[in-house]
């Protein structure tokens, strides 16, 4: 075996990797476990003891040590399918931006363009901007977009009367691409201020969207509040730090003195509690220890503090450790600079840092909210948090370390000097003098003149620039500005200044944001979902250990433990790329499962036909990976592209999947070739004997000689029949399209009793939404109901959104034994009762709908694109190719034809979404696979020049194949049968439609795709 050393020095470090990345989950979940069980399964005070111990040493080996707060940063994301959160996609409103440019937005001609255009997105994948100038030019032939009446008029400075049409729908086009920029920086900021560990936001595509996803969230009205606000840019004036940082001593005494006659109140209730028999053996016994505890208490309205505490503030208070801090600088760091050897406070806004972490945040917010530290403070005294984390010297951000900076409020009711609303636009620019970048800042006439005096003002000192309660900068004033044009420099790179201006000009954001698919799964839904993927995944691994030891024997075992090596190779991968694993993600593991062991059933049989042939072990099984290698890379090589494709056009948990099936591709060759080769190694150096087959399969599939391609015929005749009964039922009884290919509002809700039939819940709940068709099909149990409906889906605003939820209770409320209140009913959170109401949402708009279902056609037609092409280019033959593609349309309608014929017959759901559409791309992955191996056999024999016709060579290529095409069809089927039965309905119609198309994909490998490719040679030939 060649490289053998560094094959080996590559797996151990991968392993270590592995280790290292699984650590951090194994970590968040035995912290967390322990939590629990110390607040006695109270779920608010596990959170509160996990808050308290977040920054301590959860794993302290010496040379590394972690807290619970670093690893719950770096553990394996779950997605809101297993963990519960809400999923939002959100879409710049470009109408608005197009009001907010226009001249007069209340001109009929406008008005009836912007309605014109709104209608026709409904079919169009064009932009906005597009449909919004043809419509316009449809209904005024010749009119001119910088005509005054529209863009072109005096206060526009980006658009002037000379401009062509096509010159101003390419600004209007740069306008829409920015107003995405700066939402999305706006959001970014939003969520990361959320406080959430692993909350997560991301453009989609050039679809204008942008997706927000929150797992562990549950209030659906502060999601809303969080994605739709408009922003909030203000300047405010800054305090010095240090005319604020001498009151932090005294408010730290405060707390300390609280803090002791809190404990101290808590011994007495204590043993008092423990020593009933003492309490009664005074006269007033319950009073005596109060009083004694009210006289030696602080005074806490008229605290007796020393008058100078600005000792408290310097380092040297914090040299005994965190046990010798009082309550505030436990988790704060005064802002100390040393100058000339003396210890002063710095200079500028900047009181403090974070001591140990973002919770940090939370905890001193707390503190300065309360009215007798707020005593303390000046009262024009605003706290206000730096937007990311501070860096060191070499501009590296320091995980955590928030800066807490002082403003300074402009009037008795907290306003701001200015709202942002002023700013007009903003640019970076080369700096020439730092060398780096600058931002330019314009104002209008009225920001101008009040920016002139504010500057004038605060001439020495700084100015902060607030977002949304954040400060982005607080800069410098050197000198009064006139003219409402400013530069704010700062040695800025290119990504600050990109933001800074992007922050800017946000202070006006001039297209509202609007939410047109949300998704809310309940903890109790997505910890389900996780039981189920976890069960089926065991389960599966399971069968395929066993199978795989029965049929090959000593082999088999090998294979076994590659196995188990693949396995956390892909979870050690998925954890260290922070993949967020979903349900769909669980079946691409348990179907990696499955087809992992392809390639070691491919390298088994070709050893077998090695032994057969008459060579010793250590020759066969050097000669059986050689022969092997060119297809198990083509097979694979297929199925990594439609991974990629899925990659590229799948969003959510789709996306999770893909990614989940392409990373177990490669561990999966990584394992199969060089683990088991190892392995081989090894034994065959220690003389151990190897077996690739039992007694009972040792001479399967060795004789087969069956006449596939005289017999085709008949097959031909039978998948055209199915075919054609697949294309009457698309035309007649079409598809049960889900809600996120056909727009809606999806409900799953839970019952106390199962008393009720799914055709009653739909007859009650069509009548409460006013005759609008609601389809109602039992999920996962006879409790449970999925209820899908098209009712006001043109409105997803919070108040429709209420307004349906409060009919659907009225209309459900009487199935229920004990019916709940329509509070929680309608709620969604951890405290949800049992099988009380409704435990997911999901609302998606018809243009959101439209596009994922064009997505959806496309990756499919891709997809076979690409493989055709593949098959072309690597076998150099377009009979080859079109064998292929007819296999793989041939295999996609009758999966389909599947879900169309038998919906409604079988008695759970066979609704077409986004994960089916993942089950037929994985189905065209899958069956190529097995019709490369095939093709990749017939190449074989005609390189090698056999005797016999062509069709001789095709039935000899399927006989020597059919080994491994049995073996490896049923360790998949094993594996998607298990995820069917046992993995939750989350995942059923998935695990049944790539169920269906492995059926599909052996058969037609075998009977279709080889065939075909002779009955194409022949016509050539004539």
């Amino acid at each position: 075996m060649q490289n053998k050393g560094a094959i080996q020095t590559f797996a151990i470090l991968l392993a270590l990797a592995c280790v290292f990345h699984l650590s951090f989950t194994f970590i968040t979940q035995r912290t967390e476990a322990k939590a629990m069980e110390e607040a006695g399964g109270d779920v608010v005070k596990q959170r509160a003891i996990l808050d308290s111990i977040g920054n301590d040493a959860a794993l302290d080996l010496g040379l590394f040590s972690v807290s619970y707060n670093d690893a719950k940063r770096r553990e394996m994301n779950l997605g809101l399918d297993l963990r519960g959160g809400i999923n939002v996609t959100v879409e710049v409103s470009i109408s608005d931006l197009l009001r907010k440019m226009a001249n007069n937005p209340n001109d009929p001609a406008f008005e009836q363009a912007i309605a014109k255009a709104k209608e026709t997105q409904k079919t169009s994948q064009e932009p906005f901007v597009d449909l919004f100038a043809n419509a316009y030019q449809e209904a005024n032939p010749g009119a001119r977009l910088a005509a005054p009446g529209l863009f072109g008029h005096a206060g526009q400075k980006l658009i002037n009367g000379n401009m062509s049409n096509e010159e101003v729908l390419a600004l209007l086009r740069n306008e829409a691409d920015m107003a995405l920029s700066r939402t999305f920086e706006v959001l970014d900021a939003r969520i990361n201020n959320f406080g959430m560990t692993q909350a997560s936001i991301q453009k989609v595509g050039t679809t204008g969207r942008i997706r927000v996803e929150l797992p562990g969230v549950q209030n659906e009205t502060h999601v809303r509040e969080l994605i739709e606000k408009p922003a909030k840019l203000e300047f405010w004036e800054t305090y010095e730090a240090a005319e604020v940082l001498n009151r932090f001593g005294q408010i730290d005494e405060l707390l300390r003195r609280q803090e002791v006659a809190e404990s101290a109140a808590k011994d007495v209730d204590t043993s008092q509690t423990a020593n009933p028999e003492s309490a009664s053996a005074e006269e007033n016994p319950a009073e005596a220890p109060e009083a004694s505890l009210a006289a030696n208490a602080p005074d806490l309205q008229n605290p007796e503090l020393p008058e100078d505490t600005s000792s408290l503030n310097t380092e040297d208070t914090e040299f005994g450790g965190q046990e010798d801090l009082g309550p505030l600088f436990r988790h704060f760091v005064t802002n100390i600079v040393e100058i000339e050897g003396q210890a002063q406070y710095g200079f500028g806004p900047t009181l403090g840092y974070t001591r140990n972490g973002p919770r940090d945040t939370i905890v001193l917010n707390r503190l300065f909210a309360r009215k007798d530290v707020k005593g303390l403070l000046p009262p024009d005294l605003k706290l206000a948090w730096g937007n990311k984390a501070i860096q060191d010297e070499s501009n590296e951000l320091i995980d955590g370390q928030f800066a807490l900076i002082a403003l300074r409020s402009n009037s008795r009711d907290g306003s701001p000097a200015m709202e942002g609303d002023v700013v007009v636009n903003a640019r970076f620019q080369n700096d020439e003098n730092s060398g780096g970048f600058e931002v330019v800042m314009e104002m209008n006439a009225d920001g101008a003149r009040d920016w002139a005096k504010l500057t004038e003002k605060n001439v020495n000192k700084s100015v902060a620039i607030v977002l949304d309660g954040r400060v982005y900068s607080y800069p410098n004033v050197n000198e009064k500005i006139a003219g409402g044009i400013s530069s704010i420099s700062g040695n800025f790179g290119l990504e600050e200044a990109k933001a800074l201006a992007s922050i800017l000009k946000s202070g006006k954001l001039p297209a509202r944001n609007e939410i047109v698919e949300m998704a809310i799964v309940g903890p109790s839904l997505g910890s389900k979902a996780r039981a189920a993927g976890i069960s089926s995944l065991a389960i599966a691994f399971l069968l395929v250990l066993l199978y795989m030891a029965f049929y090959y024997g000593k082999a088999g075992i090998t294979a076994d433990l590659a196995l188990f090596t693949n396995l956390f190779f892909l979870l050690g991968a998925l954890a260290g790329f922070g993949t967020t694993l979903t349900l769909p993600g669980i079946t691409g593991i348990v179907l990696t499962i499955g087809m992992s062991v392809d390639a070691n059933v491919l390298i088994y049989e070709r050893i077998r036909e090695e032994l057969r042939a008459g060579k010793g072990v250590k020759m066969a099984l050097a000669d059986g990976y050689k022969r092997a290698y060119r297809a198990i890379i083509d097979s694979n090589i297929t199925t990594a592209l439609i991974a990629l494709v899925l990659i590229v056009f799948g969003a959510g948990p789709v996306r999770g999947f893909a990614i989940t099936l392409f990373l177990g591709i490669l561990t999966s060759l990584f394992s199969a070739i060089f683990i088991t080769r190892l392995l081989f190694e090894w034994q065959l150096n220690k003389n151990r004997s190897i077996s690739f087959s039992s007694k009972a399969t040792e001479k399967l599939f060795s004789r087969m000689s069956y006449d596939f391609v005289g017999k085709r015929k008949p097959f031909y005749i039978v998948s055209a029949a199915l075919m054609i009964a697949g294309f009457v039922s698309f035309a007649t009884k079409g598809f049960n399209l889900g809600v996120d290919l056909n727009g809606g509002r999806s409900y799953v809700v839970a019952f106390d009793n199962s008393d009720f039939s799914t055709s009653e819940v739909s007859t009650a709940v069509t009548e409460a939404f006013g005759g609008a068709s609601t389809q109602v099909k039992y999920y996962g149990d006879q409790k449970t109901v999925l209820l899908v409906s098209k009712y006001k889906i043109d409105d997803q605003s919070e108040e429709v959104d209420n307004q349906v939820k409060s009919e659907l209770f009225a209309a459900l409320s009487g199935f229920y034994t004990n019916p709940p209140s329509e509070e929680t009913f309608v709620t969604i959170n951890e405290n949800k009762p049992a099988n009380s109401g409704i435990e997911r949402v999901e609302t998606v708009g018809p243009t959101m709908a439209r596009d994922v279902a064009i997505k959806s056609i496309w990756a499919v037609v891709i997809s076979l694109i690409i493989m055709f092409a593949y098959i072309l280019l690597r076998f150099r033959g377009w009979q080859y190719g079109l064998g292929a593609l007819a296999a793989l349309v041939h295999d996609v309608v009758l999966v389909l034809a599947v879900f169309s014929i038998f919906d409604g017959i079988l008695p759970f759901s066979l609704e077409i979404d986004q994960a089916i559409i993942a089950a037929v791309l994985t189905v065209i992955g899958y069956s190529i696979n097995d019709t490369v191996i095939i093709f990749d056999r017939i190449r074989e024999y005609v390189s090698e020049a056999r005797k016999g016709t062509m069709g001789d060579m095709i039935n000899n290529a399927l006989n020597s194949t059919m080994g491994r095409t049995i073996n490896t069809s049923m360790t998949v089927l094993f594996v998607l049968l298990v995820a069917f039965l046992f993995g939750g309905e989350g995942i059923r119609g998935l695990s049944f439609a790539v169920l269906i198309g492995v059926l599909v994909g052996t058969y037609s490998s075998i009977f279709i795709a080889s065939p075909i490719v002779l009955d194409l040679q022949k016509k050539k030939a004539k």
